[in-house]
């Protein structure tokens, strides 16, 4: 994995894979749809939660920041990865002094 910079904290490095699954909420939706499915004899119903799991695992798959654990880490190479190398988060450097 290349080396990527956190857009909060400014942190430049390998960040951590991060899933936002959430097993009970895909777990109940399973079973609601199959108690459905098996009360009404329609099993084409059993596709809604095989789409709803596949769209979870898809979209929700990223990336966090090993310093600050913000999911906010972008390519160096980018426009957004650039413009933080040059000029880290003076908003996050004048809210740190006056604390």
């Amino acid at each position: 994995m290349k080396n990527k910079i956190c857009t909060e904290c400014g942190h430049i490095g390998k960040p951590i894979p991060q899933k936002k699954s959430s097993f009970a909420v895909d777990a109940v939706i399973w079973m609601i749809f199959v108690f459905g499915a098996g009360m009404s004899q329609f099993l084409p119903l059993l596709l809604v939660p095989l789409a709803w799991s596949i769209y979870h695992i898809v979209r929700f798959n990223s990336v966090k920041c090993p310093a600050c654990e913000s999911l906010e880490m972008v390519s160096l190479n980018s426009r957004r990865g650039k413009a933080m190398e040059r000029d880290p988060h003076p908003m996050h450097i004048i809210y740190k002094a006056g604390e």
